[in-house]
């Protein structure tokens, strides 16, 4: 029967750290673009929200955060800069990262209620294509996740799939081409001779 009870209860440990480590959650992340078509030459505002930033621990407070956004794909964007949510100081530029922001004292879920922006990110549209805009944090970093007073920092990730279409030639431009290539076409006919 020892062995018996001795499985029974590493299962039950077992069991149980895995059932903790299951109902800690994270936070969730958002990206809003603030438009629905974006062309080359765009420029336009990623919104960076966070909801249930205060799910692990509502008593805690929330110091600051920090990340990084990551390209990929066909697209292209150039990353303007960033604007950091009035909650926070602005630290990016000091911590090298692409948005970073500091409260002390820090905030609380009282405060500043289940969901808000962290930043916006600011782009512009080089090139036509896909592109998948990401924002992530490493952990190994103290100043990027979200920084919390009693608990560890809490990783960032979210991603947005992103459509640049190329700027259509408008059609004036087609008509005043059209009424070019006749007049080329009308002067290249051989003259007749009287």
């Amino acid at each position: 029967m020892k062995p018996l009870f001795k499985t029974l209860l590493l299962m039950f440990a077992g069991l149980s750290s895995t059932l903790a480590h299951a109902a800690v959650s994270a936070a969730v992340f958002s990206l809003t673009a603030s438009s629905a078509t974006i062309q080359v030459g765009d420029q336009f505002d990623i919104e960076v929200l966070v909801q249930d930033a205060f799910i692990n621990d509502p008593t805690d407070e929330l110091l600051g955060f920090g990340f990084n956004t990551q390209l990929s794909g066909m697209g292209a964007l150039q990353f303007l800069g960033s604007t950091i949510d009035p909650l926070f100081d602005d630290v990016s530029a000091d911590l090298s990262l692409d948005a970073a922001g500091f409260a002390f004292p820090g905030w609380d879920a009282n405060a500043i209620g289940a969901s808000f922006s962290l930043a916006t990110l600011h782009f512009q549209a080089l090139t036509a294509g896909d592109v998948l805009l990401a924002i992530g944090s490493d952990l190994a970093d103290l100043n990027q996740g979200l920084i919390f007073f009693n608990q560890d920092n809490s990783a960032i990730d979210a991603s947005l799939n992103l459509q640049v279409s190329a700027v259509p030639i408008p059609t004036a431009a087609w008509i005043f081409m059209s009424g070019l290539m006749a007049l080329g076409a009308v002067s290249r006919r051989p003259k007749a001779v009287f």
